[in-house]
């Protein structure tokens, strides 16, 4: 029998990439799910999917920015559940650009998903989770850029140390309060998924599509660099498996390209020695 029949999963980002394959997953062994997502058009698609296997799911379009929307969500689940055993901040969003150049939307944006987004699932979550008084897991997805630098992804990887960090500051927290709660941090390199494509559901307050920095041979040249870089990721399975994987063995950093562990060491390394930053490069 399946560790996860019956459990709680709720899940934000669900509707593509990471998201959508653990939402896969939990369901194939007979989980519940609570999932949520900005792309209401895939959403409803894998809910379609998912129910047409008899998979008990509720979906909420939402954007994870919005405080009042994700405190809504966990009620919804809540009631509709009674508890949450994972809860997985997994919505992201990516833009490249150099870091004196791009809009100040940009940073509203990538910040109100990648960081205020977990912020505002561990607020709306936890404290009932805590409640529960029961082992339950909170999953935030950070990346391999929160570790090591991506020159051309300045807002996003500041975000995604950010993101780390906080998660660090959780785990560390829960711990001290004893909480049967625990925190995990997946650190994923590259992954073939829609990430790429997230502009598309930008919020329009945030999207200054005519912004001339847009318009620049630099933005071009770091954006096509970025959309490159997907075709030579892992396959969103390969990186699943690492975070069932992780959880499985209680690794609080899930890394999905462990091939990249010595960048970090000489990241490490250097700031240990005064050194200044360099370059990332496989």
């Amino acid at each position: 029998m399946s560790e996860y029949k019956g459990k709680v999963i709720v899940i934000t980002g669900a509707a593509n990439g990471i998201g959508k394959e653990l939402a896969s997953r939990f369901a194939a062994q007979g989980a519940k799910l609570s999932l949520a997502d900005i792309d209401s058009e895939n959403l409803a698609k894998l809910e379609k999917e998912l129910k047409g296997k008899g998979v008990e799911v509720m979906v909420t379009v939402l954007d994870v920015s919005d405080y009042v929307a994700m405190v809504d969500f966990s009620k919804k689940t809540f009631a509709k559940y009674g508890s949450v055993d994972y809860l997985f901040n997994n919505a992201g969003v990516i833009a490249a650009g150099t870091i004196w150049e791009v809009p100040l939307s940009d940073w509203e944006w990538i910040f109100g998903v990648n960081v205020m987004g977990v912020v505002h699932g561990i607020k709306a979550f936890v404290p009932d989770m805590m409640k529960q008084d029961k082992e339950s897991c909170v999953i935030n997805t950070a990346s391999l850029a929160g570790m090591v630098v991506g020159e051309n992804l300045p807002v996003y990887v500041a975000s995604k140390f950010a993101a780390l960090s906080l998660t660090e500051v959780f785990d560390i927290q829960l711990q001290d309060a004893n909480s049967k709660v625990r925190a995990y941090a997946i650190c994923p390199g590259i992954v073939q998924t829609e990430l790429k494509n997230c502009s598309r559901h930008r919020p329009a307050n945030l999207a200054n599509a005519n912004d001339a920095y847009y318009k620049t041979a630099d933005f071009k040249a770091k954006e096509t660099t970025l959309q490159e870089s997907f075709n030579s990721g892992i396959t969103v399975e390969k990186a699943v498996d690492a975070v069932f994987e992780g959880i499985e063995k209680g690794t609080f950093y899930i890394m999905t390209h462990p091939e990249y562990n010595p960048l970090i060491s000489l990241r490490v390394m250097g700031i240990l020695k005064g050194s200044r930053p360099v370059k990332f490069q496989k």
